[in-house]
Formats: C-alpha cells, structure tokens, sequence
C-alpha cells in the first residue's frame, strides 16, 4: 500500500510539472520554456490535485489516512485512462453537448427546461469532462447566455450545474464543521421567536446561529483544531444550515433574552460583558451572577454595563443631563422600567431649542438604560429600519426626528406594549417571517412628533431648557466618565427599593400606563416623596400631551373651539355633512389638513375621541344600523359635570385665551 501510495503521489508530481501527461506516459521535452495551453488548462482545471496535497498535509487525526488514501486515488484515476476507454469519454461527450445543445432552442419557449434534470445531469457531465469538456462547456455558456430568456440568470445555472466532484470538498468540510459546533455547543432553540442558537461549553456564550458572530466563533474554532485557514463561504452556509436544523429538532426548547429578562421572583439584566454575567434584582437586593438562570444572546450592538462603584448619588445624574426639575422623577422612572420584561413600555420624547443638550442628554439617558455603541441612531425611513433597529438592542433611541408618519407611530405603539411583525420569507411566496418586538422607545428633535392620540397617550413629553452656560463635549464627557459607576450603583439601589416598595402601592385605575405609573410612584416615595406627587407630575404630563395632540389635528382644534364658545351642554347632533358645514368658521387659515368629505370628518373625530374627551368633550358617532336617509349622524356634547378646562400652556396663543374666556350670547347655532 505504501508502495502504491508513493506511486501515485510520484504521478502527481508529474502531472503538476508536465513531465507525464494524463496516460501516465513520459511526456515528450520540449525546448519551449513554458507549458503548452491544453497542460495550462489541464492545471487549472484539475484544481482537486491541490486537495490531495492539503489533505495529505492535514494533522494527524483531522482525516483518517485511509480517506486520505481514498482520496488520492479517486483525485488521479484519470491518470491511468487507456486510448479506448478516452474514445468512449469522448462519444459520451458528445452525446452530452448535443442535449444541452438541444435544450437552449427548446428553452426559448419554456425556461423550466434550465431546471431540468436532462439538462442538468448532462452540463454535470460536460464541465466534469476535463480538458475537452471545458471547452464544450465554454461554448455551451455562450450559447446559453445568447439565449437563455431574459429572467433566467447564468449565475443560478452556474450553481445548479456545479459537478459534484467540485462540490464534494465543500460538503466535507461543511461535515466537520458541523461536528466541530455539536462537540463544542449546546444547542436551543426559542420557541417564541424560532430563532436557534448555540451556547458555547467553554465560556457560556450565546450565539444566534447565521449571525456574523456565529460564523466568526465557527471560523476560530475550524482553524485552532484543524491548523487550516478559514472554511468558505459556500461550506458555512451549509454548515449553518444544518445546524439550524439540529437546533430546532435536537436542541433543548427555551426563550432567549437580549437584555433584560424575568425568572420566577427575580428580574435579570445581562451585563453584556465578556464573561456573561448578569445583575440580579430582588426586592431585598442585587448582586452580579456568574451564571444567571436564563439565556442572554448579547447583540452586535450592546455595550458592557459599568461594574457598579458604591458611595454614588442620583442627584449627580443632572449635572451632565439637561432635564427640567418637573420632570426628572419621569425620567427616572423611565429607566427602571426599562429593566423589566413583563410590562408595557412608555416612549419618552427630548425636545428643545437648538442649544439644550437635548442629544447629549438623550445618549447618557440611554447609556444609564441600556449602555449600546450605537445608543442614538438616525430617524428611520420605513418600518424595516425600526425592525432592525430592535433587533439589534434592548432600547430603541431615535434622534433629530422632524415628522412621524402615522404608519410609524402605529408601529411605535406595537414596540411599546408588544407586537409582531410580519414579513414575506425571501424569494418565497406562501411563507412568512415573523418577528416580535417590545423595546422601550425614546426620541429626541426640536419639536414634538408624537401626533396621533394613540401613541400621545403612551408617551412622556420633556422640554429642555436652554442652556445658559455652555462647556465642551470633552469636559461633560468627563464628569459622565468619572460618575458613572456611582451613579449607576444609585440606580441600581433605586430599583431595589422600588421592587421592595411596588406591591403597597395603588393607583386610580384611569391611566393608560398604568404599570409605568405603579413603578414611578414606589420609585417616588421611596426616595422620600409624598405618595400622589408623582401622579400629579405623570397626569400633568399627560395633559399637555392630549392638547399637544389636539393642536395638531385642525378638527379637533375647531371642536375645541366650538365647545368653548357655547354656553349650552349640547353642541351639535346631525350628520358628518351637516357638521363639517359647521366647523368652518373655526378653521384655521388654511386647508392643510382638513378632510375634504364626510368620511375624511369621520375618520378624524374617530382618532382624536379620547383627546376631546380629556377636555370634557364628548363625541358620539352613531352605532349600529344607520337610523336615516341622510347619512349617519354624530352627537357632540360637553362631559356632565366635567371641568371647563383651559390651555394655558406656552403654546395657547392670545386669541385661542380670549376664546376661552368669552361667553356666547345664547342663541342656538
């Protein structure tokens, strides 16, 4: 065998250098110092000689050396081709290129005939044929791209006429790749999501199979125990492939978390280090484990959390963040709860002039929430980008936004309390992708962009204030640097302390966010203040944001205004047609806005109900089967009891006072 062996590697050696050619004959000497063309091709062709040499240079136990020998023989069989058995090749040949030959003129009236498995089999044979099929081969792809319909692709062809002789190497390393990830990694699946993942045995790191992380880990692992350089791309992908499918049906079945999770009476927040540990919250503590319970998958975008210093103070936070006294408890509130699973989120919007600090405010809120090396990103053109935006970290921060579509703000709203988002499957018809998103939301621009009711009443508003005294980027920097750790560990026995406080407090029952104001009130009076005056803070707040919304919609603001200017409880009872007659002395100078038809009127008195609600107005479409010939009709009226409200906010202009003021002389309108 050893004999044989040396043999056949002599052969090689020949063939490489040209001193043999393919029958195993001497090959004549030329005087020309360089190969003729038919042994160049014959070189490039045969690149699988190469792989003899590799896997004969592997290390000891990568391959068995009799697959090695195995190899070599299959690699230079054609070495030992006799005369006759090359003339039957050659007629086979033939056979092969006049198929393909045929198929390319049937193909122009039905392409399918590209995928079939006559075709196919037969351009396998042709380019598997050596020296004299890569010539017919080239040919052959002339013609094809000569004529092939245009929606067809040569690439795809390309790919699906690959002879198995090329692919082989690729499949086998794909093998022990695959072997090399079940040897070193728990696999998992998550039922919720359908995502599959492996955990590392060596350092309990999660990794979402298909990731650039993923395939990085698989990259170093292949290398240090193979001695090899990286596995390509086409060997990966298969690899991947079948790890996903070892994951899903063979792995252990649990939910994986990327920041924040809950576990039985403790909430946990990954610290996103190296060595993935997390924080664990109790009511009577926190600590760092090693080891916590559940699964975190660290995303591309995460950043390390501080390792907490004691001796800090909260109230250190405001010298690097410009946030109004009114509205601190808000803020805080806002980033405790963004280290809970298990409830809604609210979206919390920066604004302010130009010179407030409201971007550098934003990103050190962020960082003390959920530390990123992105923590602010662009304003996103379509929902894809928030997708993305959400997958990729716990808390989805937004900055210099200028305009909110509705279609966006309804996707705000899903993020904020929990939802899915589907998408049609790649190149595939019937199947779908689904992806769930809760992230808390913040943003931050000049002017408010959070519009539409719903999403207004998911919101906390805060205005910065112009700074006075300005200093540069490095010195705040600095101070955020040097306080860090201590006023994260503050943060830290606040939530504490707000846990330990939660289940003594109680509200109304009337917000929307009523989670988020459970926590900020424990959060409040565990730091010492009065039970109620984070409400009231949280219920002004709310307030401003219902007129802010108002103010944006021109029909609301001109019911408003017609309510104000009645002294009688019952405002209007007609239909939409009726009524939109009605409002057009209260509307604005000009027709941005305005509906243009009674289904318009409707739709937009449908949106903001619960705004005019807030200010004692009270809409009443008609339910049910419609009662005339005219249309529909809507009842307007003022809440029984209710408060006259006013807006006396900045934004109330003087003449919008004077309205409110100003009493009607009786008659019925």
């Amino acid at each position: 065998m050893e004999e044989e062996k040396e043999t056949l590697k002599g052969q090689v050696s020949g063939l490489r250098e040209g001193q043999i050619n393919r029958a195993g004959q001497p090959q004549p000497q030329s005087n020309e110092p360089d190969r003729n063309p038919q042994e160049k091709r014959l070189l490039q062709a045969r690149s699988s000689i190469d792989e003899i040499v590799c896997e004969s240079e592997k290390p000891s136990g990568f391959f068995s050396s009799e697959q090695n020998e195995q190899n070599d023989v299959h690699n230079v069989h054609h070495v030992h081709t006799s005369e006759s058995t090359q003339e039957l090749n050659n007629a086979e040949l033939e056979k092969h290129v006049a198929t393909v030959e045929s198929i390319i003129e049937r193909a122009k009236e039905d392409a399918g005939l590209y995928a079939s498995t006559e075709f196919i089999g037969a351009a396998k044979f042709i380019r598997d044929a050596g020296d004299a099929g890569d010539e017919a081969w080239i040919r052959c792809r002339v013609k094809i791209k000569r004529e092939k319909p245009s929606g067809v692709l040569l690439s795809d062809i390309d790919e699906a006429t690959r002879p198995d002789s090329e692919t082989g190497g690729e499949r086998n390393v794909a093998a022990v790749l695959a072997k090399l990830v079940v040897d070193c990694c728990e696999l998992l699946h998550d039922a919720n999501t359908h995502d599959t993942y492996v955990t590392t045995k060596a350092d309990n790191v999660t990794l979402k199979v298909g990731t650039v992380a993923f395939f990085e880990f698989v990259s170093y692992a292949f290398y240090k125990n193979s001695g090899r350089s990286s596995a390509s791309e086409a060997a990966l992908k298969q690899m991947a492939s079948s790890i996903a499918g070892l994951c899903k049906y063979e792995g252990k079945q649990g939910q994986v978390f990327k920041r924040v999770a809950r576990y039985e009476d403790a909430y946990y927040l990954s610290m996103g280090d190296e060595k993935n540990r997390a924080f664990e919250f109790t009511p009577i503590g926190w600590r760092i484990i090693d080891k916590p319970p559940i699964t975190f998958c660290k995303s591309s975008s995460a950043a390390p959390f501080p390792e907490p210093v004691a001796g800090g103070d909260i109230k250190n936070i405001w010298e690097f963040c410009n946030i109004p006294e009114e509205c601190r408890l808000l803020v805080l509130a806002w980033i405790l709860e963004c280290w809970r699973v298990d409830t809604p989120y609210p979206i919390i919007m920066f604004c302010g002039v130009q010179g407030s600090a409201k971007t550098s405010t934003h990103r050190f809120i962020v960082m003390f929430a959920d530390p990123s090396t992105a923590p602010l990103r662009k304003a996103p053109k379509n929902d894809e980008d928030i997708v993305i935006a959400a997958s990729n970290s716990h808390a989805v921060s937004f900055e210099n936004m200028s305009y909110l579509s509705n279609q966006t703000q309804d996707t705000l709203c899903t993020m904020s309390t929990g939802g899915a988002l589907s998408k049609r499957r790649l190149y595939t018809d019937a199947e779908e992708t689904v992806i769930d998103m809760k992230s808390p939301v913040s943003i931050n621009g000049i002017v408010p962009v959070i519009t539409a009711q719903d999403a207004t009443e998911r919101s906390i508003y805060v205005e910065l204030p112009k700074i006075e005294r300005y200093q540069s980027e490095g010195e705040i920097q600095a101070v955020y640097e040097a306080s860090r750790s201590k006023i994260q560990h503050a943060l830290f026995d606040l939530f504490v302390k707000t846990l330990a406080k939660l289940p003594a407090v109680k509200t109304s029952g009337r917000e929307r966010m009523v989670d988020f104001c459970l926590l900020g009130e424990a959060m409040a009076q565990s730091m010492g203040f009065d039970a109620g005056v984070f409400l009231t803070q949280y219920n002004e707040n709310r307030k401003d944001s219902v007129f802010r919304s108002i103010e944006s919609s021109p029909v609301a603001s001109a019911v408003l205004e017609m309510a104000q200017e009645s002294a009688f409880d019952d405002l209007f009872h007609g239909t939409y047609k009726e009524l939109l007659d009605k409002l057009i002395p209260y509307k604005g100078g000009d027709n941005e806005g305005w509906p243009k038809s009674e289904k318009g009127l409707a739709n937009a008195l449908k949106r903001n109900i619960p705004a005019l609600y807030e200010v004692d107005v009270i809409v009443q479409p008609e339910q049910g089967k419609k009662q005339g010939n005219k249309g529909r009709t809507v009842t307007i009226k003022k809440r029984e009891h209710g408060e006259r409200r006013e807006h006396d906010s900045a934004q109330t202009s003087s003449k919008e006072k004077k309205s409110v003021e100003s009493v009607d002389d009786g008659s019925p309108f």
